[in-house]
């Protein structure tokens, strides 16, 4: 019985072939993406939660803003899918119509506007 035993032990490790890595990738996958989520969730930028202005007052940050060609700040009313302030957008006021101002080559709504705030330190860039 021990030759035979012998024999089948020499004959798998003969035509073995190891797998490497891919065998633990269920286990490692799993656990990784769990990690993931978890640092994700950390580092997920969350903006702060800034005094909701008129559209009056928006107008007249913007308009000095424009007029200095100073960067501003702003934030917008929307929330995201989790109910979070999405990042506030920043850059310098580049033209406007009725409805939308540009800034930093984005298009936003004026009613969508919640807080509108002038970067000081970056006038003239």
């Amino acid at each position: 019985m021990s030759k035979e035993f012998d024999r089948r032990v020499t004959d798998f490790f003969a035509h073995y072939q190891d797998r490497g890595m891919k065998k633990w990738a269920g286990f490692f996958l799993s656990d990784h993406t769990a990690r993931l989520k978890q640092a994700a969730a950390k580092s997920r930028w969350t903006a702060p939660e800034r005094t909701e202005m008129t559209r009056e007052e928006c107008d007249q940050v913007l308009c000095l803003a424009f007029s200095r060609h100073q960067p501003v700040t702003v934030q917008l009313k929307e929330l995201d899918a989790n109910g979070a302030r999405p990042q506030e957008i920043a850059g310098f006021v580049a033209g406007y119509t009725e409805d939308q101002i540009i800034i930093g080559g984005q298009a936003i709504d004026l009613a969508n506007l919640r807080h509108v705030e002038l970067l000081t330190g970056l006038e003239g860039h």
